[in-house]
C-alpha cells in the first residue's frame, strides 16, 4: 500500500489550522493503520463522493474533509491511494 498526495492538498494542508493539522495527521494515522481497506475506521467517515465518480471523502473532524482516489501502481500493481484535496466543506466544489 502506498500514499501520496498531489500538489493541490499541500497547498490547502499548508492554510489548515495548527489544531486541525494535527487532528490530519492523526486521522491520515487511522487510515494507514486500516491498510487503507474498507473497513475504514469509522471515525473517518469515508465513504464514495456523490456526482464524482473515483474519488472518496473522508473526515478529520465534523468540518474538515479530505478526499482522495485510488490508483494502481503501473510497474507493481501496487495500491496507491492518492490525496487529492483537504479543507472544510467547501472543498466538494473541486475535489
Amino acid at each position: 500500500m502506498k500514499y501520496r498526495a498531489v500538489e493541490p492538498f499541500w497547498a490547502s494542508y499548508a492554510r489548515l489550522p495548527l489544531e486541525v493539522k494535527t487532528k490530519a495527521e492523526a486521522a491520515f494515522r487511522l487510515f494507514q493503520q486500516g491498510a487503507g481497506q474498507p473497513p475504514f475506521h469509522p471515525s473517518l467517515r469515508i465513504r464514495k463522493m456523490a456526482g464524482h465518480p473515483g474519488i472518496w471523502e473522508g473526515h478529520v473532524t465534523l468540518d474538515y474533509v479530505f478526499t482522495f482516489h485510488v490508483e494502481n501502481d503501473p510497474a507493481t500493481g501496487e495500491t496507491i491511494f492518492v490525496f487529492r484535496n483537504i479543507g472544510t466543506h467547501d472543498i466538494y466544489r473541486k475535489p
